[in-house]
């Protein structure tokens, strides 16, 4: 049944009834909904105080380049590395550019394979059931992405590699590679439906990765593949390395083994169990390598593990969903800052309900870098964005811990902070599950 006229006038006089709507609707069309809703009491509660902290470090900003994957990545390693060069963290900066080169490069590889890796039997149906080629390029990824591109390539400092012009607003040369992609899948697919065999399949995904590299190459850039490493470092020193490879600096000056560590997420949706690790389908870059999956624990396992971390001097590197109950004026993440409960009657869902009506989930990356401890629980947590220093406070979020324990969905810790049990749990097989609303 439709809405009807007489549903419309009833709904009009209980509105008017109370006057409290009209002065509402007034300060909302005038002033806006964030700035009427806006709890001050809140803001003042959440002050920039932490009293476990790293050092402060040259923020970055990602502009429109969808790329807080790879920031996240990097300030995560910064510290190490910066304190292995000896080096201000002020002064330094990893380029962003780079691996966001090799990632695309290797997500088409990733698709080409998969396409070629079909059964005989698969037709365009199972294509667009398992979501093969949905986002076979796409700008965004996740830690594994990152730690798996700069195993195989390695790393570089930012002014060896910088952002180009279009590495800062990408959605252009995304959408142009995209289509440059899947007119070669046409073409593998064509092919593997004429019985071509393996390797004349696999000739042709080496000539369409060359196209790819020279494509990416005049709009990113190429990746330098040595460089002369120039820097001065803390105590006022020259350094000089020559005829470095990336992979040279990688290794030489991040001294901790990225195998070591790994996701662990908080997803209470009805298809997701705790103490149960979930894969995520093909969702790759690097063909074989890449493994996109979380062991899934409560929400206070993942705070405690965090604090253990930060305690040590290592930043956790998180995804979260930000697209509710965040002040960027304040830089204030805390889902009592809007008073929307009150001001429009809404009553918000739960964590859970949340994930199974697909209205939370991960939509950026970013880093914890210090929390407030008081009698052994976490209050208010700092966090590292990637967008610059404009937007909030010095470029950090002051994340209350109601916020953690509902919109973050998981974090990377090294595997040391796990308890006997919780490491026994990883040695299970992987449950494997198609994507769902980017989880």
């Amino acid at each position: 049944m439709n809405i009807s006229l007489k549903d419309i006038k009833e709904f009009s006089k209980e509105y008017n009834n109370n006057p409290i709507n009209k002065i509402i609707e007034n300060a909302i069309t005038a002033n806006g909904l964030e700035e009427v809703c806006l709890n001050r009491d809140i803001v003042e509660e959440n002050q920039f105080v932490f009293n476990i902290e790293l050092p402060d470090s040259k923020r970055y900003d990602q502009k429109d380049s969808w790329k807080c994957w790879i920031y996240a990545g990097l300030n995560m390693i910064k510290h190490n590395m910066a304190k292995n060069l000896k080096i201000d963290l002020m002064d330094f900066e990893l380029s962003s550019n780079y691996i966001a080169f090799y990632d695309k490069l290797e997500k088409s590889n990733y698709v080409y394979e998969n396409i070629i890796q079909l059964p005989e039997n698969a037709d365009l149906d199972f294509i667009k059931k398992e979501k093969i080629i949905d986002n076979c390029v796409a700008e965004t990824g996740d830690w594994e992405h990152f730690k798996t591109v700069i195993s195989k390539y390695g790393i570089v400092p930012n002014k060896y590699m910088p952002n180009p012009v279009e590495g800062e607003r990408v959605e252009k040369i995304t959408r142009l590679y995209r289509e440059k992609v899947k007119k070669d899948i046409v073409y593998l697919w064509k092919a593997k439906q004429q019985k071509k065999d393996q390797e004349t399949l696999r000739n042709m995904k080496k000539e369409y990765i060359k196209e790819n590299y020279i494509f990416l190459s005049k709009i990113l850039g190429e990746p330098p593949h040595t460089f002369d490493y120039e820097y001065i470092n803390k105590n006022n020193e020259y350094i000089k390395r020559k005829k470095m490879t990336p992979m040279d600096f990688l290794t030489q000056y991040l001294s901790v083994d990225l195998e070591d560590f790994i996701k662990i997420g908080n997803v209470p949706m009805y298809n997701k169990e705790y103490e149960k690790i979930y894969e995520k389908k093909y969702c790759g870059n690097i063909y074989g390598k890449t493994k996109v999956k979380f062991l899934n624990l409560p929400i206070e396992d993942l705070k405690n593990m965090a604090v253990q971390q930060l305690k040590d001097g290592m930043p956790v590197y998180m995804s979260l969903h930000t697209l509710k109950s965040r002040c960027e004026k304040y830089g204030i993440l805390d889902t009592r800052i809007y008073n929307y409960e009150q001001t429009l009657g809404i009553t918000p869902l739960s964590k859970k309900e949340g994930f199974d009506f697909s209205e939370i989930c991960p939509n950026h990356c970013m880093v914890l870098t210090g929390v407030n401890v008081v009698d052994k629980k976490s209050q208010r947590w700092k966090v590292e964005d990637s967008y610059g220093i404009e937007k909030k406070p010095k470029g950090y979020y002051i994340m209350n811990d109601n916020f953690f324990e509902k919109f973050v969905s998981n974090i990377i810790i090294h595997k040391k902070y796990l308890t006997e049990k919780q490491r026994k749990l990883l040695e299970q097989e992987p449950i494997k599950y198609m994507a769902e609303a980017n989880i």
